[in-house]
């Protein structure tokens, strides 16, 4: 059998898969397949895939494709698969048969293709009691077949068309082993189970082999409840498994030594609101470990105590403050200039009982933590998707005209804490002078370039020259825009410079004519300069 996967990219709370990241769902199918017996497996993307017209090789038997983006957002890497797409794909190559999964279960989709099957459990398991002729129910995989699928597919890595720059997503275990789950959330249809220590990092040693040098410890509910034993519990949450983190740390540092990257991705605050100790020494075991530039992003979701409420969410306003402040004061040491780790914050709009004020509650909340000196690195805002399998989707019920208001005051309020209180952080986290070493350019916009470093939310630097896409660089920066800063190329000769680049350094725009005429006697205009010290060691 020929056996292709088409990785049409993933987004949902628990897992990022569009480029540079690599998803678990994709290598895990990868993993399913050789368990199988299949010997030849190719491996194809949306984006590849779109270039050639969505036309598949004529020896492909069965091609499986992975999608879904619950939480979709603004990319760079690349563009998720849409729906009719799939159909397109299928319909175009009606040969081959068709087998979609991931984390969106498309109950909605039209999928009518006579050569499309739809399966909305893990797609994984299905294909590999498929391929070895054993019954082929919809299944929930198991740890046992979790662990063997993502060692075994772990060498689809190394066709994806990014690879080596890349960053595989790593699962810790599945399930909230909150007793009580918030009401958007899929993850309370699991039971919370965890994978050992050294399962995970048997897994990471094998892409570590293979030569990715990049990670998150991303698809989990509560990194800080990896490993809970239930047997303590505080106001229905379970007590964290210290020791559990600990091994998973150091092991990961012991299987891949020379990594480049390792940060993390959702943490319940209030785990760490009700167990502040362990917490504490959870947060020291990952700044020793991590690399700098990680972000603890936390599950907020609203500052209104009635959403709160109603929603079941995971914090007070008040819990989530002192999440904020304990992972500040352990993770805000330096590393080659950047925070080790920072918090993050997650908000969402359209959860039950909102009304005006939680949007202005909300501002004001993150408007607080900016004014007492604390830092967040991320503020993710997001209108929330309803899921079938969650109780949101049961009792949500709104008038388009109460909820086309509401629309219209998050959108103000949104607008509103991007200009803020994102900017002012920003500013804080990377102030002028800050050296980004290895970027990758993502995109080029007009005369401009964006890259970013490799890494868990990283920050976006808008580069005023066109650089050959996915290529390295290394800059400085001199301004802020939105969610992003303006970078120079570092070194920086100011004789070589082009006009629109002298023009970003903050106080020669209206002389950056002059400057880049004259060439020669630039140091005096330099020299004058308020940023100048704060930029000297970037120039040549």
């Amino acid at each position: 059998m020929n056996l292709l996967l088409i990785d049409g990219y993933v987004d949902e709370p628990t897992c990022l898969g569009v480029p540079p990241f690599i998803s678990t769902y994709i290598r895990y199918t990868a993993g399913a397949a050789v368990s199988a017996g299949v010997k030849n497996v190719s491996y194809r993307t949306i984006d590849q895939l779109r270039q050639l017209d969505f036309c598949l090789p004529e020896n492909i038997d069965l091609a499986v494709i992975i999608a879904g983006n619950p939480v979709p957002g603004k990319y760079l890497g690349g563009l998720p698969i849409k729906e009719m797409e799939i159909l397109e794909i299928a319909k175009k190559n009606k040969r081959t048969q068709f087998i979609l999964g991931g984390p969106i279960q498309f109950e909605d989709g039209n999928f009518s293709a006579d050569n499309l099957r739809l399966v909305c459990r893990d797609i994984e398991t299905f294909l590999y009691r498929y391929l070895s002729l054993s019954e082929s129910k919809e299944a929930f995989r198991t740890i046992e077949e979790t662990n063997c699928f993502a060692v075994a597919g772990a060498y689809i890595v190394e066709k994806h068309p990014r690879f080596p720059e890349i960053i595989a997503e790593i699962e810790t275990g599945r399930g909230c082993p909150r007793k009580s789950h918030c009401s958007f959330c899929v993850e309370g249809n699991f039971v919370p189970e965890f994978r050992r220590p050294e399962d995970v990092i048997r897994e990471i040693k094998a892409l570590y082999q293979l030569g990715v040098r990049h990670f998150r410890i991303g698809k989990q509910a509560d990194l800080y409840a990896y490993g809970s034993e239930m047997k303590v519990w505080k106001e229905g949450f379970p007590a964290p498994n210290v020791e559990w983190v600990k091994r998973l740390y150091q092991g990961i540092r012991e299987a891949a030594p020379d990594l480049k990257t390792l940060h993390l991705d959702n943490v319940n605050p209030g785990t760490i609101a009700h167990f502040p100790e362990e917490s504490a020494r959870i947060t020291e075991i990952i700044t020793k470990y991590n690399t700098a530039g990680d972000v603890a992003a936390l599950g907020m979701e609203s500052a209104d105590p009635m959403v709160v409420e109603r929603n079941c969410l995971k914090a007070t306003p008040a819990q989530v403050k002192k999440a904020i402040e304990l992972i500040y004061s352990i993770g805000n040491a330096r590393e080659n200039g950047l925070p080790r780790l920072l918090p993050g914050i997650n908000l969402i709009q359209g959860l039950l009982g909102e009304s005006r004020d939680t949007f202005r509650l909300n501002f004001e909340f993150l408007k607080n933590i900016l004014d007492e000196g604390l830092l967040l690195r991320r503020i993710n805002i997001r209108q929330i998707r309803l899921s079938g399998k969650t109780p949101i989707a049961e009792k949500y019920s709104i008038s388009s005209k109460e909820g086309k208001k509401l629309s219209a005051v998050f959108k103000n309020y949104r607008a509103k804490i991007r200009a803020e209180i994102d900017v002012p952080m920003i500013k804080k986290i990377f102030p002028v002078g800050t050296l980004l070493r290895d970027l990758i350019v993502e995109s080029n916009r007009g005369d401009w370039s964006i890259a970013r470093p490799l890494g868990s939310y990283p920050i976006a630097v808008n580069i005023p020259r066109i650089l050959p896409l996915l290529s390295k660089v290394s800059a400085f920066v001199i301004d802020y825009r939105e969610r992003s800063v303006v970078g120079l190329p570092f070194p920086f000769d100011l004789k070589k410079a082009s006009l629109q680049e002298i023009k970003q350094i903050p106080g020669l725009s209206k002389k950056a004519g002059d400057i880049f005429v004259r060439r020669e006697g630039n140091k005096e205009a330099l020299f004058s300069l308020p940023v100048y010290e704060k930029i000297k060691d970037c120039l040549t």
